[in-house]
């Protein structure tokens, strides 16, 4: 496949990666400093609520880790049923589960109102895509930074011309983005609002993959 028609699904998997990245925003500012799609974060803060037997932390970060979990499982479930639409599929329950969080948050403004957006955020990462040989899309960034390492230094080794490091940068540098992104919109709007953006923007990545036959 050719960096045109590739395009498209760069486009998708950078706008995916930039929008994880504006949620966790919104995690880290309105769920006790917890993140809604980084879960190695709060592994670590599960590890030490539980050394400090902090029971409010221990029940907060294990339902946000728990919920991830079951949206890679209903993620896969819903690629696994054809490849055809399986990211218009993946996307719209994403889009659906956005909608459930901004009901909880207008009707409650309660932390657990975020919990249906670690699902969200779970399921995201059935929607990756393969650019270049790069595997990016997915909703965190730790395994990005080691395989730009990995790359950069075999692009540097064998004296080629591959791009793949430079996509793993930009997937990065989008997740960078979405959460200075994130973290300036909550300065400025409530939460409710903030949440709509996110939803809107998936909603149009539906959108694009439904046109695309994703």
């Amino acid at each position: 496949m050719g960096p045109v028609k590739e395009r498209p699904a760069f486009v998708l998997a950078t706008v995916t990666t930039l929008t994880a990245g504006f949620v966790d925003a919104i995690g880290y500012t309105h769920i006790g400093k917890l993140y809604l799609s980084f879960m190695s974060g709060n592994t670590t803060r599960f590890g030490i609520a539980v050394a400090e037997w902090d029971h409010a932390t221990i029940v907060l970060a294990g339902a946000v880790i728990a919920l991830f979990v079951v949206g890679a499982g209903i993620g896969a479930l819903l690629t696994d049923v054809s490849p055809r639409f399986a990211m218009t599929r993946v996307l719209g329950a994403e889009v659906a589960l956005f909608a459930f969080a901004l009901v909880l948050v207008l009707a409650s403004g309660s932390t657990f109102a975020l919990l249906p957006v670690a699902t969200a955020m779970g399921m995201q990462n059935s929607v990756h895509q393969v650019v270049l040989k790069a595997d990016i899309g997915k909703s965190f960034v730790t395994g990005a930074l080691f395989s730009l390492g990995q790359s950069l230094a075999r692009t540097l080794r064998d004296g080629t011309r591959s791009a793949e490091w430079l996509v793993y940068a930009v997937s990065w540098l989008s997740f960078v983005a979405g959460v200075v992104l994130g973290s300036l919109v909550l300065m400025q709007v409530e939460l409710a609002v903030a949440l709509t953006i996110a939803m809107v923007v998936l909603a149009a990545l539906a959108l694009l993959a439904l046109l695309r036959g994703a």
